[in-house]
């Protein structure tokens, strides 16, 4: 098991983190722009994981009333098959238990390493949305709840 190190992202992280967000998502990646507006959002929580001192994933959610909704969430491709997804959304619920209640996210229907990823975290399926994302693949609506499904 490789050990991580979860903290706060820091506006000195934004290329990095657009570097992972650009080699993970071919569509609806974020702009540099959108990644620097959410230091400006009360409601926006960013957390980077590391690995050796090296930025190797990070996760934006958005904290409204008693949910967090993951806003978007990636790990260096360099770095995949290694448990750190696992390992850090793992230290990310427990940042977050006891600020809300349950955590809700999109993941696209096609990405079945996310959801079996999000499912060996307890997450489970509440819905789909059809045509979500710009090129018409639909998502589905996943939660993890703090006081268990």
């Amino acid at each position: 098991m490789v050990m991580i190190k979860v903290r706060e992202m820091e506006k000195e992280d934004i290329p990095e983190v657009f570097r992972i967000n650009k080699e993970n998502f071919t569509t609806d990646a974020w702009t540099m722009e959108g990644f620097e507006r959410e230091f400006k959002l009360p409601y926006s929580v960013r957390f980077v994981a590391e690995v050796e001192g090296k930025l190797v994933g990070y996760c934006i959610l958005w904290l409204i009333e008693d949910c967090a909704h993951v806003m978007t969430f990636a790990i260096d491709r360099a770095y995949w098959g290694r448990g750190i997804g696992k390992e850090f959304l793992r230290e990310v619920l427990n940042r977050l238990k006891g600020k809300v209640k349950k955590v809700q996210l999109d993941v696209r229907k096609s990405n079945i390493r996310a959801i079996r990823l999000y499912q060996a975290l307890n997450f489970y399926i509440i819905g789909e949305r059809r045509h979500y994302y710009s090129d018409g693949e639909n998502a589905i609506q996943m939660e993890y709840s703090f006081d268990g499904p």
